[in-house]
């Protein structure tokens, strides 16, 4: 590897860590409006809403991500009943679930 491609590198590693707040706000924020028009395409995907909750908890938005949350486990318990649970509505149901103590435990 180049010493020029290793300097790009390690400025990207290093600039990721070291952001602004306004900048990693921003980027947060972008990530969220990412999430917020993939559920409008897929309303019923658990996964969008947990990722979606757990943007809203990291930017301080707690009762947008409590929204996400609980309708992300009011979605795995409707696949429960319809279908079975599958591995993947396990684990997005039990991340709500923790999404929703961390979030209890900062207020």
């Amino acid at each position: 590897m180049r010493l020029k491609d290793i300097s790009g590198n390690l400025r990207k590693l290093v600039g990721s860590v070291m952001q602004s707040p306004l900048e990693r706000e921003r980027g947060l924020y972008q990530r969220c409006r990412k999430l917020s028009k993939q559920i409008e395409e897929t309303p019923d995907n658990i996964t969008l809403y947990v990722l979606h909750g757990e943007l809203n908890l990291e930017r301080g938005k707690h009762e947008r991500a409590r929204t996400d949350f609980e309708t992300a486990i009011e979605l795995a318990e409707r696949a429960d009943e319809s279908r079975g649970w599958l591995v993947m509505e396990q684990i997005m149901r039990d991340r709500a679930l923790h999404g929703l103590r961390r979030m209890e435990r900062q207020l």
